[in-house]
């Protein structure tokens, strides 16, 4: 009672902002999907009081070490709010990344994210009111793209593998860059690509279950389409984890080996609830912040890793080495130190290296208002694997 009646303005912030923060945290936990902006604020309002309530309590206890604690989290708080009010004050969405209820050796949960055996997609994508595209995706009873066409007299296979580019973004299943590399050559195709996926995926697929149950020719070769983003998806870094990648494959070093880990939801638990967390703060979205903040060469080494030991999987499962890995060219800005680096390390652990990056990207090869490759694009890079890869 004694310190309340001395230092009545300090016990007021202190309880007033007990009391906010109590009533904006309720309101937080009871929004089902999206946080309203105006509770955020609340929060805010609370732990602003708070801060000022504990900065003059230990000013006054003379707790030289907490005050100053207490006035960093005061300017980090101030740094969030500008953020929060530049951003034009927005509502908080709430993420779902609890694991789907799934036996151990479901698909789902060895490979991440599969569309539904037997299926047709219908995409449809419409940017300021233009029809960009409007498609459908076949996918077959194992879970990958169908490749019309197949022809049972060819005697040889081209597994396909990859992302949104390799899986046709945007086209059709008669469009795709796996259709193209079929009708050219006397290869039938097998699209295993999946829009999303990145060098953990491929490395998962293979090891989920041997690929030659869905190959019926006895010869042929793999191509794994990389895309400089796999990098970053392989790798799990916060906003590709927080976008899509949740449930994706997770690939780390243990005793100088290559290990998986389950999930990067479950395989490495504190550093992706970490990244759910910092995700919503408007500092990181204001200034784009990503975690790692930049790659390295550990990073490159180990997607690499994931690289080599699909190779060692492929010729396990299907007895030669005519595993490729296609480096595709970027239409943004390119991080050509890293990416050189990157090809070295693939070649010197012996990976068999297309690279494509001679080709020039440009707006003309894209969907127009999406940047995915348009289908005569996904012709020209067809025939080019076929020119440059031996067989």
């Amino acid at each position: 009672m004694s310190f309340f009646k001395k230092h009545p303005i300090i016990c007021a912030f202190l309880f007033i902002g007990i009391v906010l923060f109590i009533i904006g945290i309720s309101l937080h936990v009871s929004s089902e999907v999206i946080v309203k902006s105006g509770v955020r604020l609340l929060i805010y309002i609370s732990l602003g009081l708070l801060s000022f309530g504990l900065y003059g309590l230990f000013v006054v206890r003379k707790k030289v070490i907490l005050a100053n604690i207490v006035l960093v989290m005061v300017l980090l708080l101030g740094v969030e709010v500008f953020c929060f009010i530049k951003l034009h004050r927005p509502d908080l969405v709430k993420k779902d990344f609890s694991l789907p209820l799934l036996p151990d050796d479901h698909i789902a949960m060895n490979v991440g994210s599969v569309p539904w055996a037997d299926s047709v997609l219908h995409s449809v994508l419409v940017v300021e009111n233009d029809t960009v595209y409007d498609v459908n995706y076949s996918i077959d009873h194992n879970n990958k793209r169908s490749t019309p066409e197949h022809d049972s007299s060819k005697t040889k296979y081209a597994l396909f593998f990859g992302c949104s580019i390799t899986f046709g973004e945007g086209v059709e299943d008669n469009q795709t860059m796996p259709y193209y590399f079929q009708t050219n050559s006397d290869y039938n195709s097998y699209n295993f690509a999946l829009s999303g996926q990145g060098t953990n995926h491929v490395l998962a697929r293979f090891q989920y279950d041997p690929l030659t149950k869905q190959v019926d020719e006895k010869d042929g070769l793999a191509i794994y389409v990389f895309y400089w983003d796999h990098l970053y998806r392989a790798v799990g870094t916060m906003n590709r984890y927080y976008d899509w990648l949740c449930h994706a494959p997770y690939y780390t070093w243990e005793n100088d080996s290559l290990v998986r880990k389950k999930l990067f939801k479950n395989g490495r638990y504190f550093t992706s609830k970490m990244y759910e967390n910092l995700h919503e703060l408007n500092t990181v979205k204001y200034f784009g912040l990503d975690f790692p903040v930049k790659l390295n060469t550990q990073h490159l080494n180990l997607v690499a890793e994931m690289v080599l030991q699909t190779e060692k999987e492929y010729r396990a499962q299907f007895g030669n080495d005519n595993f490729y890995c296609a480096i595709y060219p970027d239409w943004g800005d390119k991080p050509h130190d890293l990416q050189t680096e990157f090809i070295e390390i693939l070649r010197q652990k012996g990976i068999k290296v297309v690279d494509l990056t001679d080709f020039k990207y440009e707006a003309k090869h894209s969907l127009g208002l999406d940047g995915h490759p348009n289908p005569r694009t996904h012709e020209t890079m067809a025939k080019t694997l076929l020119e440059r890869i031996p067989h």
